[in-house]
């Protein structure tokens, strides 16, 4: 007897938390020829876009069996909501503590890393092999 397929395929969402990941490491590096202040401000915002996303991840394929379509969808919103409050929190956060954080190159880290995600979202999955 086979096993259930789930409806929900976390890989998805591992490839694009891994290709965030590299892309904050490279934003944060791309700001290092501005200054090293650009360079914090930028992978703080990356970082919290990243944060977001894993929050995300994390929630959205808790139940990924077949049998579970209800709490497939009750995750994803779940996910979505934790991710959008966790989001607002980590940059009062940032404001109110980081002194030498820059609000330009962090909202700009932040959308970029946004970018990012909606890229990898739209490019075509590898065929399985």
């Amino acid at each position: 007897m086979n096993q259930p397929r789930p409806l929900v395929d976390p890989t998805i969402a591992l490839r694009l938390l891994r290709g965030q990941f590299v892309a904050a490491l490279v934003l944060a590096a791309a700001g290092l020829v501005i200054s090293p202040g650009a360079a914090l401000s930028i992978a703080i915002g990356a970082g919290i876009a990243v944060v977001g996303s894993a929050y995300f991840a994390l929630q959205a394929f808790r139940h990924a069996g077949a049998t579970s379509a209800k709490h497939i969808v009750h995750s994803f919103y779940k996910g979505e909501a934790g991710k959008f409050v966790l989001t607002a929190t980590l940059f009062a956060v940032v404001f109110a503590t980081v002194r030498s954080v820059q609000g330009g190159w962090l909202l700009t880290g932040f959308i970029l890393e946004q970018l990012v995600a909606w890229a990898l979202l739209l490019r075509p999955a590898r065929p399985k092999q």
